[in-house]
């Protein structure tokens, strides 16, 4: 018969509490950010708005860049399982309506996370490694092999990484943009994105 230490069932909840209190605060951080944007959120406002005294909040991220990467790296994982998720979808739209379809979820993605663009305008350095950004170039690329499956997988996979290039193109504008600007950016982006699109298979 096995036994657990008195030691190993107290680190379990404490274990548990910590991971629960780490994303109330990226939670909170997030809220924050987005609502008065990355520079004027301080630590003490995140902690007070958390419930927490400010050691605590230092207990678990020693200074704002760092909880900033925390929330972005946690950003980085969710856009993945994202993407993955909706490109398996079986009713996708073919040829140049998939542009339209992208730029939604893209927008989509965005707009449920009000910190995403203000902390990728932030003066944080965050960087992923070729090998963390390619299975998401991958997924696009196998998304559009299923819709249009006479591209060679070649073209798919440059076509691939030029439409995460045009993603970030339309949010550097969009991050920046009035509401008018905006409005005429995602315009413009959708038929950019129909143009590439049809134009894959020349």
């Amino acid at each position: 018969m096995s036994s657990i230490s008195p030691q190993a069932e107290r680190r379990k909840p404490q274990q548990a509490r910590a991971t629960l209190r780490r994303a109330k605060f990226l939670d909170v951080a997030a809220r924050l950010i987005g609502a008065d944007g990355y520079e004027a959120v301080t630590m003490k406002a995140i902690a007070e708005a958390a419930g927490a005294s400010i050691g605590t909040l230092y207990d678990y991220f020693p200074d704002k860049p760092a909880l900033a990467l925390a929330l972005l790296a946690q950003y980085a994982e969710e856009l993945d399982a994202y993407w993955a998720s909706a490109l398996e979808a079986p009713a996708i739209p073919a040829g140049p309506a998939f542009g339209d379809w992208v730029v939604d979820m893209v927008l989509e993605f965005v707009r449920s996370r009000p910190a995403y663009l203000p902390l990728h305008d932030a003066s944080v350095a965050y960087t992923r490694s070729t090998a963390a950004r390619q299975p998401l170039r991958n997924t696009i690329a196998k998304a559009l092999l299923n819709t249009q499956p006479q591209l060679a997988e070649q073209r798919a996979l440059i076509a691939a990484n030029v439409m995460v290039e045009l993603f970030k193109a339309l949010l550097s504008m969009y991050k920046r943009g009035s509401s008018k600007d905006k409005q005429i950016a995602e315009q413009e982006f959708r038929k950019l994105m129909k143009l590439y699109l049809a134009s894959i298979n020349d």
